[in-house]
């Protein structure tokens, strides 16, 4: 688990043993996300079910902690990659993209907004690349490419 410190380990664990009632070692798919939620991290049923491959078609849905662990610690690299790009996606937005990064930005509302701001960005020489087939907008993908 190299991506989660000590402490988040722990009170996994601790978590995890306040639902594991029988002292098995397992929790039921079912109780997963509210473990997680605690933990301050958000999934649901069958993405827990999903994530784990745990069905074992009979309706028994048991995971270990071990499991738990590895779903706390892709929930918390997800987290991380949606905050690393919640400017970008605002930035999109506001130029007419989707919040769910769907949509297109037109090009020529980018180039009123770099006049405006008084930027000296070559947006021509950028959209060469981006923007092969010249239609007139980007979507969030290129968009995205012109700021990193």
């Amino acid at each position: 688990m190299a991506h989660l410190s000590q402490h988040e380990v722990e009170a996994c664990r601790q978590t995890f043993a306040q639902y594991d009632r029988t002292g098995a070692g397992t929790v039921s798919t079912h109780e997963v996300p509210s473990i997680l939620t605690s933990l301050g991290y958000y999934t649901t049923e069958e993405d827990v079910v999903a994530h784990t491959h745990q069905d074992d078609g009979e309706g028994s849905r048991e995971i270990g902690l071990e499991d738990v662990l590895r779903l706390l610690e892709s929930r918390k690299q997800h987290s991380a990659a949606d905050t690393d790009d919640t400017d970008t996606v605002e930035a999109f937005v506001a130029l007419g993209g989707k919040a769910d990064r769907s949509g297109k930005v037109l090009v020529e509302k980018l180039r009123n907004t770099i006049k405006e701001f008084e930027l000296t960005i070559d947006l021509d020489m950028m959209l060469a690349e981006l923007d092969k087939e010249q239609t007139g907008s980007i979507d969030y993908k290129e968009f995205k490419s012109l700021l990193d």
